[in-house]
């Protein structure tokens, strides 16, 4: 029945919104009409007319049939999931959608991450998503900036998750022209696509489904409820591995926060490993304290192994009105050289740090970090005293 009702609602919903759609048009019409007294008709609330949603086929299939079927062929408890359809709230979507929902993680789509089933707009099909929701991004960082954010989350969970199922991590295309539809496609982490007129058969989505779950409960294992804490909760191994910079990394400077801090969890800032890959690609993957220094030749890039250091160490962004999570900040340097500055005798650090410092003050400063040497060797001191290792 899941096959059956996929396919139902690709065939009906185009036709069934055209109409409806039009329905909704004149209804408006008329009630303003009647606002103004352009009728005969009695000026009265209950006059007004409109039209119920929930009156639509589409309507029944979306939010009652799939939602009942995916829970009882699942075996997802009402207890653990919360299971929802929707094809508009007053106004008809441009991408209909059905969620299931970890309740512990969220009960809404517009926050938190979730499963979800998105319809295409022109219907040539839907996809089995595991998503994030957009309003949560938009609202609290605007457009431009909450979509790079929504982005940048999607692949550190790429990055991250070590189990797809046969998931794939390609970008989704949902045929969108509206804001809230182009946030489904930038929140995208996995998915898999299934083209209308070739939707699989139940046996095959309810595999697909329990295999997605699994996945969305390892993403849960690793960033908790809270998917904009991603960058804070990676190890260290976790951070420098999805520092290694695929293509599209190197000098890319639209991915760079311009002002702003990264948010906190606890006493950890966030680190963008996005922002490590841009250094560490600049850095042409050698070593930026000794260049003689060979390691061996990364899996995820296929260059040179180097691993990221905050010069100005992470710990100290309070000290900052901006962002210091920017390449002109981290330093590229081989494993050895990086115990190094967390762990040599006090003349080697100073003289690394002094190093870095003539190298990157220029850049700093355009960047609008300001800082002398003396006090960041100061901040290394204080580091030291307190016994621990600076980010």
């Amino acid at each position: 029945m899941l096959q059956f009702y996929l396919e139902s609602f690709l065939k009906m919903w185009l036709d069934e919104k055209a109409s409806a759609q039009k329905v909704i048009t004149e209804n408006g019409r008329f009630n303003k009409r009647l606002k103004l007294g352009h009728v005969a008709h009695k000026s009265h609330p209950k006059d007004r007319k409109s039209f119920k949603l929930k009156e639509m086929g589409s309507h029944q299939v979306i939010c009652h049939n799939l939602p009942d079927q995916l829970r009882e062929k699942c075996g997802l408890t009402r207890s653990t999931f919360k299971i929802q359809g929707s094809i508009g709230q007053g106004n008809l979507a441009e991408i209909p959608w059905v969620c299931l929902f970890d309740t512990s993680i969220s009960t809404s789509a517009q926050k938190g991450y979730y499963i979800v089933f998105l319809f295409d707009a022109q219907m040539n099909g839907v996809y089995l998503s595991l998503n994030q929701g957009w309003t949560q991004y938009h609202d609290q960082f605007g457009d431009k900036e909450g979509r790079r954010r929504i982005k940048s989350n999607a692949l550190h969970a790429k990055r991250a998750l070590r189990s797809d199922d046969g998931f794939d991590y390609a970008e989704i295309k949902l045929n969108t022209t509206n804001a809230l539809g182009k946030g489904y496609e930038a929140g995208n982490i996995c998915s898999k696509y299934y083209p209308a007129g070739a939707i699989p058969d139940d046996l095959v989505l309810i595999d697909d489904i329990r295999n997605l779950v699994g996945v969305y409960r390892e993403l849960k294992g690793l960033v908790g409820t809270d998917i904009f804490s991603i960058g804070s909760l990676l190890t260290e191994d976790q951070y420098q591995n999805l520092a290694q910079p695929t293509t599209n990394q190197a000098n890319n400077p639209e991915s760079i926060p311009k002002k702003g801090k990264r948010s906190r969890v606890g006493e950890a800032w966030s680190r963008d490993p996005n922002m490590a890959a841009i250094a560490l690609a600049n850095a042409g993957f050698v070593c930026e304290f000794d260049s003689t220094h060979t390691t061996f030749t990364s899996a995820r890039s296929g260059q040179q192994f180097l691993e990221a250091h905050h010069l100005i160490p992470m710990e100290f962004q309070d000290s900052f009105e901006i962002s210091i999570d920017v390449p002109e900040n981290i330093v590229g340097l081989c494993p050895n050289c990086h115990r190094a500055i967390h762990n040599s005798i006090v003349e080697t650090r100073k003289g690394m740090i002094s190093i870095f410092m003539r190298s990157r003050k220029e850049g700093l400063s355009q960047r609008g970090i300001e800082i002398q040497e003396k006090d960041l060797l100061a901040l290394y001191g204080r580091k030291e005293e307190e016994g621990v290792q600076s980010r």
